[in-house]
């Protein structure tokens, strides 16, 4: 099943669902960064981050990190990470929202 799909409509430049290992389950889009580094890299940031969650009595949810020109939102779904970059500038909360949308069916994997 295509989890990602859904997201193309909203201009995002590169999307990956993966597991805490790291590894690519579902990408979308092309260029840079590759799939399987923003896959890796996510899953990497979310078990680091973990031990600061836990210490505020929680767990990672969701992230977002920014950079000059683009932004990555991130969301946590029990072993799975959801990301997306997206353009500075961009419709940000409704692409927010459909990762939501996405990490409710992704809760049933």
């Amino acid at each position: 099943m295509a989890y990602l799909e859904s997201l193309a409509p909203f201009g995002v430049k590169r999307a990956v669902l993966t597991g805490l290992d790291g590894l690519v389950i579902e990408a979308l889009g092309r260029g840079h960064p590759p799939a399987e580094v923003l896959a890796a890299e996510l899953a990497s940031l979310v078990r680091h981050m973990t031990p600061l969650a836990e210490a505020l009595f929680g767990e990672v949810r969701r992230f977002t990190l920014a950079t000059d020109t683009h932004e990555i939102l991130a969301l946590r779904v029990g072993e799975y990470v959801l990301g997306a970059v997206v353009e500075r500038g961009m419709d940000r909360k409704a692409i927010g929202q459909e990762l939501s949308r996405i990490a409710l069916r992704v809760q049933n994997l």
